[in-house]
């Protein structure tokens, strides 16, 4: 998938409930600084407070989302369109809780190094689309993606080089799934990743622990102390969003029949979900 997200993106992503921070945004179109305090929660520094309202105006004008009033209150909500167009940029996301259907998706391709800029960008397109890399010019998937790749391998015309195979997993007699997506995207190195950051937030008091048996609501209201420690925490929230959203982006969301049984991102998705400014 991207690396790199745009302000839309972050949005859609949010309101989607995909970022694991909230599905709606509350009175977007009143008192837009606190509007913003909540998106901006997750939101990279990098993208200027003032910028908000009119990313917010732009993607109410294309559709992908639409305001709407509960209880007297505004909020923002995805659109169909906005779910077709999350769909669409990051394919991945939609196969989170899905369960396997048990087959294997094998693409194998045999491109002349004279047409190496082709070659790259499929080898790109079919990293996006979350395949791993089994040997050099063959990769390999779990997830249903033949319509988002035939597209693709048309468009370029790469049909008469491109091969994509369905192998249930019934007929491989020989060797462990598990293992094979272990090896194929270094699962134990995404997971120490996601292992670090959980120590991050635990170490960081964000989040009341289990022995003082308080909830996060209970926590203390650093401003009313000190600003200026307030204003570090808002800072180390935001970072710790930004680095989770980053992982996001480099999870091949792999069904939980493939994953290690040490693997760790959904406690990292409650403790996240956890974390207020």
């Amino acid at each position: 998938m991207r690396k790199l997200l745009r302000p839309q993106d972050i949005l859609l992503l949010g309101l989607g409930g995909i970022l694991d921070v909230f599905e709606e945004v509350r009175d977007p179109l009143g008192i837009m600084a606190r509007s913003y305090n909540q998106m901006y929660g997750f939101t990279p520094r990098r993208y200027k407070k003032h910028n908000y309202s009119h990313l917010v105006w732009r993607s109410l004008k294309t559709g992908y989302i639409e305001r709407v009033v509960k209880n007297g209150e505004a909020y923002l909500r995805l659109t169909p369109q906005g779910k077709e167009r999350v769909g669409r940029d990051f394919p991945l996301f939609k196969f989170q809780n899905v369960k396997w259907d048990g087959k294997w998706r094998v693409a194998i391709f045999d491109i002349a190094e004279l047409n190496r800029y082709t070659r790259d960008r499929l080898r790109e397109k079919l990293k996006e689309l979350g395949f791993g890399m089994f040997q050099q010019s063959v990769y390999l998937s779990p997830h249903d993606l033949a319509k988002d790749l035939s597209e693709f391998i048309e468009n370029l015309d790469l049909s008469e080089f491109v091969y994509v195979f369905e192998i249930p997993r019934t007929q491989i007699t020989i060797g462990d799934s598990k293992v094979l997506a272990l090896k194929v995207w270094r699962l134990d190195q995404l997971n120490e990743r996601y292992e670090k950051l959980i120590e991050k937030i635990e170490n960081s008091n964000l989040i009341a622990s289990h022995g003082r048996g308080k909830q996060l609501n209970d926590l203390v209201d650093l401003s009313r102390q000190n600003l200026s420690q307030n204003m570090e925490r808002e800072d180390l929230v935001k970072s710790i969003r930004e680095e989770y959203v980053s992982l996001l982006l480099a999870d091949p969301f792999l069904p939980k029949e493939l994953l290690p049984v040490t693997w760790v991102f959904w406690r990292l998705r409650v403790l996240v979900g956890k974390l207020k400014i």
